[in-house]
């Protein structure tokens, strides 16, 4: 993989400045490995695969294809920064008797997105971008070459073994983030355009979508099986609101009357517990701490 990507970049090193080509070619590389976090919030405690690629043949290429892309994502009305922008959206809200809140969940998102799909709308889009000499300047053949290596490249060492990632792309990937919102925003205009019946509010942060649905729990499960049939790889889960309030993000969304009011969401395996004051971490780490903590609050604590 190593030589693959050295001789990409030589291929396009008239192009390519000098520096910038020596700081995106790999050198004494390492393989990418496989760890888990533990999600000890669900049943089982299962991991979470995470590849780290910190050191691994594209890297540093994967960054300086992040940068290039990053204008792609966020341009669709269902776009969700954060959990502050995800309140402020909602303060807009007014909601009928009908309304369900719904959340959607694609089930392992980065490691279902159909790769060679989603090249295909990556070179769309490049070709439509009027701005794109402003920040390559690679011609789109040769950025599609590259990011195909990137996106293809799934091994990894697990000990002294090495495997393959067959379908999708890695937790732990640079890229993955930005080209799974990419596809994101085009499976949701697929999907929704071709809904029978379609929700009155759709808000996506990556794979995690907030909706408020009018039209009754039967048509739900037919929007549900209409957001299932679009892509095999892609599969939704759905949760409906719970005594007026469901959660998104880390924001309780709670129904009153026809606003709707946000408070912080914690999970019930949250226990309280934060850094010791006594602790010997510098002062401003502690300030710092309490700070955060008032932050969120103020910004996502409203009332309508």
């Amino acid at each position: 993989v190593e030589r693959k990507v050295q001789k990409l970049l030589s291929k396009h090193k008239t192009t390519l400045p000098t520096e910038l080509k020596h700081r995106l070619t790999p050198y004494h590389s390492k393989p990418p490995h496989l760890y888990g976090l533990p999600k000890i919030h669900k049943a089982g405690i299962p991991l979470r695969p995470i590849v780290s690629s910190i050191g691994s043949p594209c890297y540093a290429l994967a960054g300086f294809l992040h940068k290039i892309l990053s204008p792609f994502a966020g341009k669709s009305d269902s776009f969700v920064k954060n959990s502050a922008h995800f309140v402020q959206l909602l303060k807009t809200v007014n909601l009928q008797s009908q309304d369900t809140l719904i959340s959607f969940d694609v089930v392992s998102l980065f490691t279902n997105v159909p790769v060679d799909e989603v090249l295909r709308i990556i070179e769309n889009k490049l070709h439509d971008d009027v701005t794109l000499t402003e920040r390559s300047v690679l011609q789109i053949g040769a950025i599609m070459e590259l990011l195909e290596v990137c996106l293809k490249t799934t091994y990894f060492q697990v000990d002294d073994k090495f495997f393959q990632q067959k379908d999708g792309m890695a937790m732990g990937n640079s890229l993955s983030p930005i080209v799974s919102n990419i596809f994101m925003e085009h499976f949701e205009k697929l999907a929704l355009d071709s809904a029978p019946y379609k929700p009155s509010l759709w808000l996506r942060y990556v794979d995690d979508t907030f909706v408020v649905w009018p039209h009754g729990p039967e048509r739900l499960q037919t929007f549900l099986d209409h957001l299932n049939s679009i892509r095999p790889s892609i599969c939704f889960t759905m949760e409906t609101e719970s005594n007026n309030a469901i959660s998104f993000l880390d924001v309780l969304v709670i129904r009153e009357k026809t606003a709707l009011a946000t408070q912080v969401y914690r999970k019930p395996t949250h226990t309280g517990q934060y850094l010791n004051f006594n602790s010997n971490h510098p002062p401003h780490v502690k300030r710092g701490l309490i700070k955060s903590l008032h932050d969120r609050a103020s910004t996502i604590c409203q009332d309508r």
